[in-house]
């Protein structure tokens, strides 16, 4: 389905990843599977740092229009708690320290 879209665009899935700056698994140095290691190699570490940065006004705009943040996640394709502690850090969520909200008794 999606080599119709591009196709009708006069795009290729090659010039779309170019462009994204998204490199060929086979191309990477050191490819190594999730299951091998229980984290991200440092090169997608980065992007997805750089991705956030650049989209930190986004975040707060669509979580101020009311849009939740796990939504935003799946929007850039982040995780939910990297959307939320961007939240925290622009003291969108009002929470007196980290971990759950207490109920009041």
């Amino acid at each position: 389905m999606s080599d119709n879209i591009l196709e009708k665009l006069g795009l290729t899935k090659e010039f779309v990843k170019a462009a994204l700056s998204v490199k060929p698994f086979e191309d990477r140095e050191d490819p190594i599977t999730i299951d091998e290691k229980n984290y991200l190699p440092i090169e997608d570490q980065k992007r997805i740092r750089a991705r956030l940065k650049k989209h930190k006004e986004f975040i707060i705009a669509r979580f101020k229009s009311g849009i939740d943040p796990r939504t935003i996640s799946l929007l850039l394709g982040v995780s939910e708690e990297s959307v939320r502690s961007r939240l925290r850090r622009a003291n969108l969520f009002n929470s007196s320290g980290p971990g759950r909200p207490k109920s009041v008794n």
